[in-house]
């Protein structure tokens, strides 16, 4: 029996002894309740040795039995007090989850297959979306900790079980380590394995949120002006000293010295794509078109009545002739005459001939010929511009092959077609008779020859080239430029004289489409716009994480209630007030370090037990 000494504020002395009293001996055999006696009494005055007698007699009996009382009716009330409260809380922060869930879905969809939207404070989507994805964790998480620690009740109420168990279920109500712990350890039953699996799932919610938006890039419409010239006519001339009284202007010139010469390949008119990506309907436009035919079976042998080979040669029925002891490339060229003997839209004809295969052995005789036409024409054009760069597809041409006497039409008459869309195009009769005038003194009839005798070529405009191109090589004479430039692109190129004259011919429509006869076609600029796109399977992975923990909190909330279990949860109030009871403490002794207490736990199994004097008590 164990004795302590109290000492009042006044100084006087009162000692006190402390009797054991169990409350109830085969339950609670350790408790013990200190009552007082007055055994031994020590007072100052006669007043309080008065108040010790009274107290150690009939009154000290009755004290004791009435905070014994006491003690049972404030044991057995906090028994009925459920600690943990209800499940409201838990309730509220699924459902603020699963909103959070269902606002990611509002938010994807609402900016679905729309332009990457433009915020403040650069705030993007994928931002909008980790921060509700966070807010969802943070909210599921509690309905998750909460199942874990009821759970925890349950699964000692309806077993006897390991004393270690306890720490796993409070480590898996903490986090995805503590859940991968309890689940590798086949504790918690079906129900803890389901929960352990949903909490470890809830880690890849981060991640897996952000593969559900993707960001590529579209043509997108735009404000921005998009323009491109067709004419509709050309008038553009100059008098002059020539034999038709007219001559073109220098654009026209530079143009068809462009397309000679250059060697740029297809001609392309100036154009406004303000964002670098256009489109065009298909337009018509006044133009130049070319055409080739191959002429070599039509050639025939001529001799000029004489048995001297030197004085042989080519010809074609047009009469255009090849010497072939001379020349081994030749041009002639025909222009319509004003009586009318070609096609009013003609503006030239050139006959090319020559001695050698393109595709040939060098100095193998072969001969062939050639006849291309460049005639006025209307041309459908679909345009497009991609990148800051033009393409053009002509997908329809209209010639006009009437035959018209002009000799006495004092330049009335124009040269119309009529395009595809029935509007008249048309060119004046100064500007074709201007062209035509030129022509005839750059186009003139010229031969190139390997033999360096110069007699048969031009020596006046004798154009002499050591050169290699194609199976050619060697010196060679020419009698103009514009020889040697079809003599070139017919050895360089599989498609060499048809190639010269498109570029011609696309070198004279871009100058038809940049003088005073031309209007601007309207187009629609094009943007590349980065839109959200929404890969909807990733989504599936938060659903699945909000209606599982649905499901589990209902199974928890069940399996507490059909178990009779208190609602604790993983209040700490509820080990204080509900504990070992004595026996089991007994087990682990007074002495040893925590670590060695850890060890003894798990031998130790324990029950959630009722207990009459504590409402519940954890018992081995």
């Amino acid at each position: 029996m164990a004795a302590g000494n109290y000492s009042p504020v006044d100084g006087a002395s009162q000692v006190y002894e402390i009797h054991e009293i169990p409350l109830n001996k085969s339950r609670s055999p350790s408790y013990r309740k200190p009552v007082l006696s007055a055994s031994t009494d020590t007072f100052s005055d006669t007043k309080s040795q008065t108040h010790l007698r009274n107290l150690s007699g009939s009154t000290a009996a009755s004290v004791g039995k009435d905070e014994d009382a006491s003690l049972r009716r404030l044991l057995a009330s906090s028994a009925k007090i459920t600690v943990g409260g209800s499940w409201f809380r838990e309730i509220v922060c699924l459902l603020v989850g699963g909103a959070s869930v269902i606002s990611i879905i509002v938010v994807l969809a609402v900016f679905s297959d729309s332009p990457l939207p433009d915020w403040p404070l650069s705030i993007t989507l994928n931002t909008l979306i980790a921060l509700l994805v966070a807010l969802a964790n943070a909210a599921l998480a509690v309905p998750l900790s909460s199942g874990f620690s009821q759970l925890k009740w349950v699964w000692f109420k309806q077993r006897p079980a390991p004393l270690g168990d306890m720490e796993l279920f409070d480590e898996a109500s903490r986090g995805s380590w503590g859940a991968a712990r309890l689940l590798g350890n086949a504790r918690g039953g079906a129900i803890g394995s389901f929960g352990a699996v949903i909490t470890i799932v809830a880690l890849i919610l981060g991640p897996f949120s952000q593969q559900v938006a993707t960001y590529p890039t579209r043509s997108a419409i735009s404000s921005r002006q998009a323009t491109i010239p067709a004419a509709v006519n050309y008038t553009g001339v100059l008098p002059g000293d020539t034999s038709t009284g007219f001559v073109p202007i220098l654009p026209m010139k530079s143009a068809v010295y462009s397309g000679l010469f250059a060697e740029a390949g297809q001609s392309f008119p100036s154009f406004t794509c303000e964002s670098g990506n256009c489109t065009y309907e298909q337009y018509s436009t006044l133009a130049v078109c070319s055409a080739c035919v191959n002429l070599t079976p039509f050639l025939t042998r001529y001799c000029n009545g004489t048995t001297d080979q030197s004085q042989c040669g080519w010809q074609v029925p047009q009469g255009a002739l090849l010497r072939d002891d001379k020349d081994v490339f030749s041009m002639t060229s025909y222009f319509p005459s004003l009586a009318g003997d070609m096609p009013y839209t003609t503006i030239i004809k050139l006959i090319f001939m020559g001695t050698e295969a393109q595709d040939g052995q060098p100095l193998n005789y072969n001969p062939w010929a050639t006849q291309c036409t460049l005639d006025y024409c209307a041309q459908t054009i679909d345009s497009a511009i991609v990148n800051g760069k033009i393409r053009e597809n002509v997908t329809a041409e209209i010639h006009n092959n009437s035959v018209v006497d002009i000799t006495n039409s004092q330049g009335t008459i124009p040269v119309s077609i009529s395009s595809s869309e029935n509007k008249t195009l048309f060119i004046s009769e100064p500007a074709m008779l201007g062209i035509q005038s030129w022509f005839s003194t750059i186009f003139t009839n010229g031969s190139a020859s390997r033999n360096s005798s110069f007699e048969g070529l031009n020596q006046a405009a004798l154009v002499v080239v050591n050169l290699t191109v194609g199976i050619s090589s060697g010196t060679t004479y020419f009698d103009t430029d514009v020889v040697q430039t079809f003599y070139w692109d017919y050895y360089e190129y599989a498609d060499g004289l048809p190639k010269a004259m498109s570029d011609l011919a696309s070198a004279m429509t871009v100058a038809f489409r940049s003088f005073n006869g031309a209007i601007p076609i309207a187009g629609i600029a094009t943007t590349l716009e980065t839109y959200v796109k929404i890969r909807w399977g990733w989504i599936s992975l938060p659903l699945f994480v909000v209606l599982a923990t649905a499901v589990f909190l209902v199974l928890a909330m069940t399996s507490s209630s059909r178990s009779g279990t208190e609602l604790w949860k993983g209040s700490a109030l509820a080990l204080l007030f509900y504990g070992l009871d004595h026996a089991t403490k007994v087990q682990f002794g007074t002495s040893g370090g925590f670590e060695e207490k850890k060890k003894i736990m798990k031998d130790v199994r324990v029950r959630l037990d009722d207990d009459r004097n504590f409402g519940s008590v954890l018992r081995s």
